[in-house]
């Protein structure tokens, strides 16, 4: 369970699974903090939303002023941050690591990483201050593992999940929990524009899933819900892969 009226800030809340999540923690009696790149986006979000307990903000995460921006207008707002799901992210350009450019290696781990430490130093600050609070990171099974051309997001992830245990260790004693999920191949916006098209990203992808399937949105969204309600009360610096048994290979 979540407490009724808690706030919750969602960032890549724009589709996918920052949009399900956003509106999972509204079902769940939040009020939420939609904030996207794409204004255009977090609309369409914070529109579906239907009892108007919203509020959507343009974030460019790897802006420090941004994020601090952000943070300010949901404090100004609500007075509260009590639940961040760290989920803005990108994938980047198929390339091996001989190959790669040194811009694009930055380009991912900027947004990735750098983007998740801003938003979570943020929400610990406040969080820290109530004495409460969860904080959930988007790591991928690329944390664990790798796959071709994909050196950069690979990086980022495993960056992601020490982040989130070295913040998770820091903020015990405080009131506060870390955690992250770790997705395999969901059919979001982001993976089909990766792949082309939704045949093609399931022909390529659905052979490595011992479900025979790929994720859907709301299956990763219900467990960001799990690890920021009480249920999880005694779980921190854990990544829960969420991964239709691709691990197990």
């Amino acid at each position: 369970m979540i407490e009724q009226g808690a706030v919750a800030f969602v960032t890549g809340a724009g589709s996918g699974i920052g949009r399900e999540t956003a509106l999972a923690f509204s079902r769940a009696g939040c009020r939420v903090a939609v904030t996207d790149i794409d204004m255009a986006a977090a609309g369409e979000t914070a529109a579906a939303i239907a009892d108007g307990q919203v509020l959507p903000l343009k974030l460019d995460v790897t802006s420090e002023a941004e994020v601090i921006a952000a943070f300010e207008a949901v404090l100004s707002r609500w007075g509260r941050v009590d639940h961040l799901f760290n989920n803005a992210g990108i994938r980047g350009q198929a390339c091996e690591a001989h190959e790669m450019s040194e811009a694009e290696f930055r380009r991912v781990l900027d947004l990735n990483v750098t983007g998740a430490f801003l938003c979570q130093r943020e929400a610990l600050r406040t969080m820290y201050t109530a004495g409460r609070g969860t904080i959930v990171n988007m790591a991928s099974i690329m944390g664990f593992t790798t796959g071709p051309g994909a050196l950069q997001y690979t990086t980022s992830k495993h960056a992601v999940i020490g982040m989130t245990k070295a913040a998770a260790f820091e903020a015990a004693p405080r009131g506060v929990r870390v955690n992250a999920v770790a997705p395999g191949t969901t059919e979001t916006p982001l993976m089909l524009a990766h792949a082309g098209d939704v045949q093609t990203m399931r022909d390529r992808y659905t052979p490595a899933y011992p479900m025979g399937r790929l994720g859907r949105p709301e299956e990763i969204a219900d467990a960001v819900i799990w690890l920021s309600g009480s249920a999880s009360s005694f779980v921190t610096g854990h990544t829960l892969a969420i991964d239709g048994g691709y691990l197990l290979r």
